[in-house]
């Protein structure tokens, strides 16, 4: 009885405030539901962490190189001490919350016998999908207290089940990490109570941690606290918990790189302002429009169309999708990743839609357009999209093939075999630059590596090839190579192993001013224009970069 009368009482408060605060009226649509939250709730979540399992544990795709370069990767030489050190790691152009989390897992399982590739990567996977289901549980709160109950269900269906929100969950990148933290800080902002000292306290905290994780989501993080900050009672804990969080975040940046405070996120802003201004004209403005549309099969254009005929109910939806729009527009490199935001938020919007139409002309149309999305999905999760295929591929040609559950690259598949094989001593991977392969992430041997740049020499001298490697690993049909054997093959990738591999292998040392001799390398052949056909600054030398032992 009690409980009862003190939250009858927190909710008449909260009806007084939002009286006595009329911008609320046209912004926020607050609603304070009498009932229970769904029962289904859990279960769907529930499904909803078995469907992206089902996708993760199915097989590998990269929608990106900085997957590993930027995330994976430096999580394996954190722990285990080998791998490649890229120039941003270099720079200390990163902050290690995200890798730093993937490296506390990959710690976790190797102290429990579990450190290879198909238990640490199977591991990592599964906590990102795990993180992801933030967002549909989000999106039911957020229609919950923002429209109806009824759109509070079917947000919760659409989020757990729309095919990029599957697909993409298991990715260790910022933007899907970042995009459940925010729609945390939504429902909060949207909640019908927030007098609780830990509601404002999470606030802050959110809000501090999407700037940290993705700092291009800065703007609609301090929108959705300006808003908590508006409706809260607790205004100076709220700015002194934001405040400290965000110094807690400055003083880890500064510890991970012995820089000063927020040192990876200076670097990396005037790094992006210097690139930004070589990749001026890389793509049009209304490109991530245009994404939008060929994704979501032109649902995505629908629900926003319809959704601007009623701005005082969907106003703060679309401003927020406006906003990171607009923000994402103006830099020149684009990449469909980078507004991942959006897609939960014009899914809220059609949720909504929907249930209106249901209230208005019955359930019967709730099913049909319940069919249409789930037939939309399944056509994404397989690929079959029209155009689909055009979504992922950045400017510079770096994505890979993304593929949710089936033609996926076999390269993984090869990199696994790799690492559990015995004596793998020196891999050549004479088709493809460093970026563009599984890495020391999945090879995880420490043992000398060489890509097709600084694999150069060793198709020159047959005898410098058999001293280097002991495995070749390309997708190479047809090819025999003099000295070698082929082991396996794994779609069109194949393994060739050294024939006496009873013999060591030279060691590679990279030196220590690599990463700056490369960054020079670059900067020195982006202003002169000299690249070769790959995309690889000529300037590099490979015997200027590591010492060879004979």
């Amino acid at each position: 009885m009690g409980k009862k009368s003190s939250r009858q009482r927190a909710q008449r408060h909260n009806m007084q405030k939002q009286a006595a605060q009329p911008w609320s009226d046209s912004v926020l649509h607050l609603e304070t539901p009498q009932s229970p939250s769904w029962r289904w709730l859990l279960p769907a979540l529930a499904l909803a962490f078995a469907a992206r399992a089902v996708v993760a544990l199915s097989g590998d795709f990269v929608l990106h190189p900085d997957e590993i370069m930027q995330y994976l990767e430096p999580a394996h030489r954190l722990v285990f001490g080998n791998g490649v050190i890229y120039w941003e790691y270099f720079y200390g152009a990163r902050s290690w919350l995200v890798p730093g989390m993937v490296a506390g897992v990959i710690a976790l399982l190797d102290a429990l016998g579990l450190g290879q590739p198909y238990w640490y990567s199977a591991g990592v996977k599964l906590l990102f999908c795990l993180i992801s289901l933030l967002i549909p549980a989000c999106m039911y709160y957020i229609g919950r207290w923002h429209f109806s109950e009824l759109t509070a269900r079917i947000a919760l269906i659409t989020g757990a089940f729309w095919y990029e929100l599957v697909g993409f969950a298991h990715k260790p990148m910022t933007e899907f990490v970042a995009t459940g933290l925010l729609l945390a800080l939504l429902a909060l902002c949207l909640r019908p109570t927030m007098t609780r000292p830990a509601i404002v306290a999470a606030a802050a905290v959110l809000a501090a941690l999407t700037i940290a994780v993705r700092v291009q989501y800065m703007p609609l993080a301090l929108l959705l606290l300006g808003i908590f900050f508006l409706r809260a009672d607790k205004r100076l804990l709220l700015v002194l918990a934001f405040a400290a969080v965000v110094l807690a975040l400055g003083i880890f940046d500064a510890l991970s790189w012995n820089g000063g405070l927020f040192h990876s996120y200076l670097i990396n802003i005037l790094l992006n302002l210097e690139v930004g201004r070589l990749r001026a004209g890389e793509t049009p403005f209304y490109q991530f429009g245009w994404w939008l549309l060929l994704a979501s099969a032109g649902l995505s254009a629908l629900c926003a169309a319809l959704g601007l005929g009623d701005l005082k109910r969907y106003g703060l939806l679309l401003t927020l999708v406006g906003l990171a729009l607009v923000i994402h527009s103006m830099q020149a490199h684009k990449e469909y990743r980078f507004i991942f935001v959006i897609i939960p938020l014009w899914l809220l919007l059609g949720s909504d839609l929907a249930a209106r139409l249901t209230t208005r002309l019955g359930r019967r149309y709730l099913t049909l357009v319940g069919a249409s999305v789930t037939l939309l999905s399944v056509m994404g999760l397989l690929n079959a999209l029209p155009y689909q295929q055009h979504v992922y591929e950045a400017y510079s040609r770096e994505t890979g093939q993304v593929r949710f559950l089936h033609d996926q690259d076999p390269i993984f598949a090869a990199y696994r075999y790799l690492a559990s094989a015995p004596d793998v001593k020196g891999v050549w991977q004479p088709d493809r630059f460093y970026y563009n392969t599984p890495g020391y992430y999945y090879l995880h041997h420490r043992i000398p590596f060489y890509d097709q740049f600084t694999g150069r020499p060793l198709a020159q001298d047959q005898t410098l090839l058999s001293a280097s490697v002991s495995h070749i690993v390309a997708a190479l049909p047809g090819i025999t190579i003099p000295g070698y054997v082929l082991e396996r093959e794994f779609g069109d990738m194949r393994i060739w192993r050294r024939a006496d591999n009873d013999a060591p292998v030279r060691t590679v040392r990279a030196r220590a001013d690599a990463p700056r001799m490369i960054a020079a390398a670059i900067s020195t052949a982006a202003g002169g224009g000299a690249w070769t056909a790959g995309g690889t600054p000529a300037a590099i030398e490979m015997d200027g970069l590591f010492d060879v032992d004979p």
